[in-house]
């Protein structure tokens, strides 16, 4: 799986442009495979989506799983421009929702549903598909605890967090978050299901942001 050679991936990230059909066809597989699942959604209904017969997939995509494996570049890419320098706006709102800015930078501001539904994809894939578990392994984990320790860094700079907080910990336990809903996709146990804790992902998050800043935070 490259990503430095794909220069036309590369310049549909940089500049927006008219819809094309390669990124319609993207777009309808995302949305069908974070609602259905890959292994569930069939060309068939990804042309039926698209409005285009299935022959004209094949234009521009091989196979089911190159749409896949697309999908998993783009995102690569995209959380590859993440700016440790930006976590900046931290300084200006360390709080819980300052935490959550810092953590979608990284997305476009008029894109961020199509990522996050880009992320609910892998996230729900993973335990099924080797190739998206390396890319977890690989890119997601790896660049997600990276930021998470910046963040942990500014907010002990600051002293919000006491200057002892295990940062190790903490970024340990945002993986293991991520790790958990999607434990929570494969098993079927839905936000809303009776008997769980019926929260999303990004509350989860907040929450264990939340107790982060309680447990280590500095006493005013």
């Amino acid at each position: 799986m490259t990503i430095q050679g794909d220069n036309d991936l590369v310049n549909s990230l940089k500049k927006p442009n008219k819809v094309s059909t390669k990124q319609r066809i993207l777009e309808n597989a995302i949305h069908l495979f974070a609602s259905k699942g890959f292994t569930e959604t069939s060309i068939r209904e990804l042309s039926a989506a698209c409005g285009i017969k299935e022959a004209s997939i094949y234009n521009y995509f091989s196979s089911k799983n190159a749409i896949l494996e697309y999908i998993l570049d783009e995102y690569a890419l995209q959380i590859s421009y993440f700016d440790l320098d930006r976590l900046s706006i931290l300084k200006e709102n360390p709080t819980v929702d300052g935490i959550e800015a810092c953590l979608k930078l990284t997305f476009p501001e008029d894109k961020v549903i199509y990522y996050m539904e880009e992320l609910f994809v892998i996230l729900q894939e993973q335990h099924r598909n080797p190739l998206v578990r390396e890319f977890m392994c690989e890119k997601f984990i790896v660049r997600s605890e990276i930021a998470f320790e910046a963040i942990i860094n500014i907010l002990v700079e600051l002293k919000v967090l006491r200057s002892d907080t295990d940062a190790d910990f903490w970024k340990k336990l945002h993986s293991s978050l991520l790790y958990t809903f999607s434990s929570r996709l494969l098993l079927g146990i839905g936000d809303s299901e009776p008997g769980y804790s019926g929260i999303g992902m990004t509350e989860l998050i907040r929450r264990k942001c939340e107790i982060m800043l309680e447990v280590c935070g500095v006493k005013q």
